[in-house]
């Protein structure tokens, strides 16, 4: 059963919070639903904490360690999903994938507590940075996809209930539901949709942005058949789904020397096919590298073996990953009209410039064809 702490007395201080509505004080608040040794007078906030998820972040100090406290719209989520994923990652954790992070339960019990409209949970801060991208050594890259490798073997054997099935599942032998969500995606993106997009954007005062959403679209048109042609095929490629993380990308692998210290953010977890976590992780740490996605692939499959499915599979749902990633912050911006702070722009740029420079290598045969043979 979820905690919910509405009767609570109030908390010391009554500081504001900011315009997503999670004051500090019902950060408090939930606090002191926990055991005593996790409640502490003074806590930090992180905002988003350098993410785009809509979480907001805590970090609380207290003599049990160091901990995120972490609060989603409970609009934007189910109580059960949540609640199955942290009882996923109790068991990833428990088959000895120590570099996830276990929320820890509240005195009702629960490790999901409920305030204010919003979902919170504590859970052990990890350690670790997310530099690969300063540090791309062969060590590294071989730690992150063994830890892969063996967060997969473990999600495998979990057994969902009734009420988690619908997001943590098992097949012998599906689709992988990313091709179909992205041959959708790609109808989306019609021409119209496309236009009135490229108006907006010359209409943005953020000439940064304004320039690369007009290459991503421009980029889109050119490859958007050919992509949607391969993912057509897949979608009658039959492979082992289970449980995946889904957003494993660079920021969310933390490293303490050559050791993969952290797996962090799991919240997109659902079932999936194993190569969807392998294009995504891989496209942002090696790019078009393709004789480090050689190696790093050749490592995984020495801890957990790939079939044949599963290997051609890799390079469509990177392709398509590639094709669409962008569109999201043109969705977000341009049509969501979402707000984000001057301070996160040059973020922003940064992502949305890595998304065009590996669209524009789409195209070119080197890389395309070399990943998945052995």
């Amino acid at each position: 059963m979820v905690s919910d702490l509405r009767n609570l007395p109030g908390p010391p201080f009554t500081r504001e919070g900011d315009a997503w509505g999670a004051p500090d004080a019902e950060a408090w608040q939930v606090l002191i639903g926990y055991p005593r040794r996790f409640q502490s007078a003074g806590i930090t906030p992180l905002g988003n904490g350098g993410g785009f998820s809509g979480a907001r972040l805590w970090r609380v100090e207290v003599p049990a360690g160091s901990f995120c406290l972490r609060a989603v719209s409970a609009a934007m989520w189910e109580v059960s999903r949540l609640r199955g994923l942290h009882r996923l990652l109790k068991h990833v954790f428990n088959a000895g994938v120590t570099a996830v992070s276990v929320p820890v339960a509240a005195e009702s019990g629960a490790t999901v507590v409920e305030l204010g409209g919003h979902l919170w949970q504590l859970e052990p801060w990890l350690p670790g940075v997310s530099d690969f991208d300063r540090h791309p050594t062969d060590d590294r890259l071989t730690a992150a996809m063994v830890c892969l490798a063996r967060w997969h073997r473990a999600a495998e054997r979990f057994e969902a209930t009734d009420s988690e099935r619908p997001w943590f599942a098992k097949a012998a032998a599906a689709p992988s539901p990313a091709v179909i969500e992205r041959r959708q995606r790609i109808r989306e993106w019609s021409a119209a949709r496309c236009d009135d997009v490229e108006r907006r954007l010359a209409n943005l005062d953020w000439p940064d942005f304004r320039a690369l959403g007009q290459r991503l679209l421009q980029l889109f048109r050119v490859h958007a058949e050919p992509v949607a042609r391969d993912l057509e095929i897949a979608r009658d490629i039959a492979v082992p789904l289970q449980p995946c993380l889904r957003d494993i990308w660079h920021d969310h692998v933390l490293f303490t020397g050559n050791e993969v210290t952290g797996l962090i953010d799991a919240n997109a977890c659902r079932t999936e096919s194993v190569a969807a976590d392998i294009a995504r992780l891989l496209g942002s740490l090696v790019a078009d590298d393709r004789l480090r996605w050689r190696f790093a692939i050749d490592v995984y499959h020495s801890v957990r073996p790939l079939s044949l499915s599963e290997l051609g599979l890799i390079e469509i749902l990177d392709h398509s990953g590639v094709l669409l990633n962008g569109l999201t912050w043109l969705e977000w911006i341009c049509l969501d009209h979402r707000p984000f702070e001057d301070s996160d722009r040059p973020r922003i740029e940064n992502r949305l410039a890595g998304h065009v420079r590996r669209l524009e290598r789409l195209g070119d045969a080197s890389t395309t064809r070399a990943v998945c043979k052995s």
